[in-house]
């Protein structure tokens, strides 16, 4: 997870060197978005995204950058089959950091792309992190755009799992940590300066 840190780091230092060395500034690209996301399967529950990432435009095409994020889920329960959740968390926030690969599919004023997002989490003893996304990129002038996008992200979060009931007469139970799988649709709109 440091190193993965010190990996984001450097790229964004990299892309302000280059940037402060071009005075043109097509080098240096960044983005902010913002979303909600619709959970499915066994943790339906939805959060709201801010993600921000920075990094280096190769050309019309090619954008590759490092950013980092703040995820927000108002509930972190999962229904059981009595008044017990399955699955709980304490924390309703999570900060993942990532590497970012965003190719636009033409150079016209309205441009299809695709983007992937890969890292980890870096709060509540980490995860992986993986989104991927398709969407429309809308320029508003030779710098700046505005991107539409939906997408599928897969994160692994630590839940306190239920384990057992402690005897038949009580309903004392134990917990036990556990990774699971949290999957959703992204629904995103950002600004690329």
């Amino acid at each position: 997870m440091k190193k993965l840190f010190l990996l984001v780091m450097l790229i964004c230092l990299a892309c302000m060197v280059s940037n402060a060395q071009n005075a043109s500034g097509n080098c240096y690209r960044g983005f902010i978005d913002i979303g909600y996301d619709v959970g499915n399967g066994d943790y339906d529950f939805g959060r709201f995204v801010i993600n921000t990432t920075h990094g280096y435009q190769f050309n019309p095409y090619i954008f590759l950058g490092a950013g980092a994020g703040f995820h927000f889920m108002s509930t972190y329960e999962t229904k059981g089959s009595s008044d017990i959740p399955l699955d709980i968390r304490e924390s309703k926030v999570d900060i993942p950091i990532y590497a970012n690969a965003h190719m636009n599919f033409t150079k016209g004023k309205i441009a299809p792309f695709i983007d992937g997002k890969a890292g980890t989490f870096v709060t509540n003893n980490g995860g992986m992190f993986w989104n991927l996304s398709v969407g429309c990129r809308i320029a508003t002038n030779a710098k700046q755009a505005v991107n539409i996008s939906i997408g599928y992200a897969v994160e692994k979060l630590e839940f306190e799992t239920f384990d057992r009931f402690l005897n038949y007469s009580s309903m004392d139970y134990t917990r036990e940590p556990r990774v699971q799988n949290a999957e959703c649709v992204t629904l995103r709109v950002g600004y690329e300066f």
